[in-house]
């Protein structure tokens, strides 16, 4: 009778403790993906850098010749001097650009937004468990997903 409840035992564990026959969560490069939420932020219309940041309106900033913004801030080249622009927390482009959130962008393997955009590896992350704490509706944040190996 022991042996019987031992070995139902150790059925009971490898059912309990065996991953199952669904796939699991990986990315196109390999390894398991996790969700990393940025929180969106907008640009200065005056010098193109995100709002409220030490760079921001900074005094002796080069200005750029072609758009007259701060010369390499994010929104240089990219937005209209005097206009104030949203970055979007999905992807980091400038929220309903051509750019934002299209789809076959290549994606920064440091950040996981979109390579290149004005918000790569530029915008907020927000920490684990904070979902319940989401900004504003027009700050909300979108989640995207990030290869653990990088």
């Amino acid at each position: 009778m022991k042996s019987m409840l031992a070995a139902c035992s150790l059925l009971v564990l490898a059912i309990v403790v065996s991953p199952g026959c669904s796939e699991s969560p990986t990315t196109e490069s390999g390894p398991a993906a996790t969700k990393v939420l940025y929180k969106s932020a907008t640009l200065c219309g005056a010098c193109g850098q995100i709002k409220g940041s030490e760079a921001c309106c900074a005094e002796g900033a080069e200005k750029c010749a072609g758009c007259s913004l701060h010369k390499g801030a994010p929104g240089c080249c990219k937005m209209e001097a005097g206009t104030e622009a949203t970055l979007c927390a999905g992807c980091g482009q400038i929220k309903g650009s051509t750019d934002c959130c299209a789809d076959g962008a290549e994606v920064c393997a440091a950040c996981g937004l979109h390579k290149g955009a004005p918000g790569c590896c530029k915008l907020e992350k927000i920490a684990a468990g904070a979902e319940d704490a989401l900004p504003l509706e027009e700050e909300k944040t979108d989640s995207i997903d990030k290869d653990e190996s990088v």
